[in-house]
């Protein structure tokens, strides 16, 4: 499944009015195939040019990518 996405701003603006935060909306269908739900805790890591976004059962975590 792949869909576009926006990174939306989020949060306060800093002095100068930039954001330096982003949201991004998923809908639950997209979260089933990912095998998560709302509410979930999730691990989020950046690397290499990519945002992995992985459930947060530590006995469950994948470290390699």
């Amino acid at each position: 499944m792949v869909r576009k996405k926006k990174l939306s701003p989020s949060g306060a603006k800093d002095e100068d009015g930039e954001y330096h935060n982003v949201h991004i909306n998923l809908h639950e269908d997209e979260l089933a195939v990912a095998g998560m739900e709302i509410g979930d805790e999730v691990f989020v890591r950046v690397r290499d040019n990519k945002i992995i976004i992985q459930n947060a059962d530590p006995d469950d975590v994948q470290h390699e990518f």
